[in-house]
């Protein structure tokens, strides 16, 4: 539901699919379900039907799992689209490259310059895909080609899905290519992104407003220079001498201060506001967040609610909802802001502020046994699992308390659940220690890529849709 520009994610996905030609659509949401069910409804303001297939409370469902609940209504071929990407490949070539090739499973491949946080794969002479796999260590893949959350199935697939908790490339590819079943991938270079890290979340952005030109709302109206492309919903204040260059897009009751720059790929949400002389380049400004004077903020999310003081520097960042960062504060690139943190006035940020002080996590080793650790950030979290007597750890994942933090003050469902399916598997002493760490370094190297939202984890609806 992060919205790119004048619409959520979701938005984007499901159009590409109607314009595709795509009728019949089953949506299996995961976080945020019922904004997602609200705001797509049936499917009449799309033109199609989609039907939601709901995941139980209590149990944790893997991209490949989710479908075993659908399965009643997958009677034919048809297409997963997983909902945190944006895309043109040609959904139609693509079927047709699915039927003549004749196999079980079709992959939407495209060529990235890294493919180490990606599925991979690697295809002979006929396409056929010769080995998957998942997320491979830098430098040692084999092939450039990824994997876009783009597949085409055979009804019959879903059969062989052996436990929820599955994935698709981690569990489900790999075992079916064991199996002797064909997978084949179809290659191509039309635009792909995963807006699920910072940089592809700005390229997304900027899609979408490139893209206003040729299909802007109709609410809307362009403002200032014509050739520029900059649109508006509603009222919105500029001071004088402010210049706005698109693409650009400016919601009802925005303003923008005297001598304000807004550079190419801004969107500015509802009621925010940049005070005089700042300048913003390529990011988004939440609702009713407040940007002081003569800030310089580029290639960055503003969170809503956020207050930042005058003559701050922020450079590739996320700032979460409710923060308050101090005047002549610098925000280096890669950091990242939990929500409601708090940064004093003149202070550096290199990295990631997770909690405020009140929210930390306190490592007892049994009822009112205070360890003497707490952890105030997602390092310190990590350094504490490392050093804390394992009573602690014991102590606190038999009562659930991890979960309920990172859940609850972290704002990561999907590290809760991570850490839920490892307290469900009984592990004891220094096994569940190195579990622990392994569950969180790998969460907390996702988020270091910078996802999109302090307070979003990556939307897990998955559109199912019949070929």
């Amino acid at each position: 539901m992060l919205p790119l520009g004048p619409n959520p994610i979701i938005y984007y996905v499901l159009s590409h699919l109607v314009k595709s030609g795509f009728q019949d659509i089953i949506i299996i949401p995961g976080y945020l379900k019922d904004q997602i069910m609200g705001y797509v409804g049936t499917g009449s303001k799309f033109g199609v039907g989609i039907t939601h297939v709901v995941e139980p409370d209590g149990v944790t469902f893997g991209t490949a799992g989710s479908l075993k609940l659908a399965s009643h209504l997958l009677d034919d071929t048809f297409m997963v689209v997983q909902s945190d990407v944006i895309s043109e490949i040609p959904l139609q070539e693509m079927a047709h490259f699915h039927s003549n090739h004749g196999g079980e499973v079709s992959i939407a491949l495209t060529t990235v310059e890294d493919p180490s946080s990606y599925g991979v794969a690697v295809l002979d002479k006929h396409d056929e895909i010769v080995k998957f796999v998942e997320k491979p260590p830098a430098g040692t893949a084999q092939s450039n080609l990824v994997s876009t959350g783009f597949y085409i199935l055979e009804p019959e697939v879903v059969d062989y899905i052996e436990n929820e908790r599955w994935d698709f490339a981690k569990d489900l590819f790999p075992y079916l290519m064991r199996l002797g079943q064909h997978l084949f991938g179809y290659a191509s270079d039309a635009f792909w992104v995963d807006v699920g890290e910072l940089k592809g979340y700005l390229s997304g952005v900027n899609w979408v407003l490139r893209n206003l030109v040729k299909e802007p709302p109709r609410d809307a109206r362009m403002i200032g220079d014509p050739g520029e492309g900059v649109f508006a919903r509603g009222d919105v204040t500029i001071g004088r001498r402010a210049e706005i260059r698109g693409p650009a897009w400016v919601e009802n009751g925005a303003s923008l201060g005297d001598d304000v720059q807004i550079r190419p790929g801004t969107v500015l949400k509802e009621n925010a506001q940049l005070l005089a002389g700042t300048s913003f380049e390529s990011g988004i400004v939440f609702e009713r967040a407040v940007i002081g004077n003569n800030c310089s903020v580029k290639s960055t999310i503003i969170g809503e609610r956020a207050i930042v003081g005058n003559d701050v520097s922020i450079d590739r960042a996320i700032i979460g909802q409710g923060c308050n960062i101090g005047e002549r504060a610098k925000i280096l690139p890669g950091s990242k802001l939990w929500p409601n943190t708090k940064v004093q006035a003149g202070t550096t940020v290199d990295g990631v502020i997770a909690v405020p002080q009140d929210k930390s996590f306190y490592f007892d080793t049994g009822l009112g046994q205070y360890s003497g650790v707490l952890a105030s950030s997602i390092e310190e979290f990590l350094g504490a699992l490392k050093i804390v007597p394992l009573e602690a750890l014991e102590y606190h994942i038999g009562r659930r308390d991890f979960e309920k933090w990172t859940k609850d003050v972290l704002g990561s469902v999907l590290l809760a659940d991570n850490i839920r399916t490892l307290r469900r598997s009984q592990l004891k002493g220094e096994d569940l220690r190195l579990q622990l760490i392994e569950v969180v370094q790998e969460w907390a190297q996702r988020v270091s890529s910078l996802q999109p939202s302090p307070n979003e984890e990556k939307n897990t609806e998955k559109p199912v849709t019949n070929v």
